[in-house]
């Protein structure tokens, strides 16, 4: 047990220290089956854990059998849903009004909107915190929150899009994990001419 002892603390000093790191570390790197972080550790360079990404926080919210993302900045809160008035004349996707905290707002279905199939009963509203429009989104199911980073947005163009309805709100796809969420310009579909009132 000494005998080894001393033979691990014991070095020749005929044979410099940082030789025969330096011949591991050039062996490394010509072996393309060790891991890359080995053979760069302590070297000084830049990984790609020090690359700094840039993220954003979006509200997660499913619709018909989609995922749907807006910015958390645009939610102002989650109530559960409240009892509504219809309004005549209004468009499909509009379900009528509600009262909330004494405030009116109209009630948007999104899987009405882009015309995909919804079973599922809305049990809560998401409040919009958008200045001059005063609306919330029928949802089945709490919001979640995630942290995306910019590498994760896939842009779309139209000329990838084969369907047409409401694709000039599709402002791209966020790739989560196997998910794939549909990030959308929100204000941008309730400024449009289509949520005016029917004549």
């Amino acid at each position: 047990m000494a005998l080894g002892q001393n033979l691990t603390k014991r070095q020749n000093p005929e044979q410099p220290k940082d030789k025969s790191a330096s011949k591991e570390k050039d062996d490394a790197k010509s072996d393309p089956e060790k891991p890359l972080d080995e053979v760069e550790a302590g070297s000084g360079e830049a990984t790609e854990e020090d690359v700094i990404k840039s993220y954003q926080q979006f509200c997660v919210f499913k619709s018909g059998r989609e995922e749907y993302a807006i910015s958390i900045d645009l939610v102002r809160e989650v109530v559960p849903y409240p009892a509504s008035a219809y309004v005549p004349q209004m468009p499909d996707y509009l379900k009528g009004m509600a009262n909330v905290r004494g405030n009116i707002y109209g009630i948007l279905d999104l899987a009405e909107f882009f015309k995909v199939d919804n079973e599922a009963s809305p049990k809560y509203l998401m409040v919009l915190d958008i200045e001059d429009y005063q609306m919330g989104i029928a949802i089945p199911d709490v919001p979640n929150t995630l942290m995306i980073s910019d590498d994760m947005i896939e842009s779309l163009s139209t000329s990838r899009l084969k369907s047409t309805i409401g694709q000039k709100y599709l402002k791209g796809i966020i790739k989560k994990d196997r998910r794939m969420i549909i990030l959308f310009d929100i204000l941008g579909m309730i400024s449009s001419d289509k949520f005016t009132v029917r004549s």
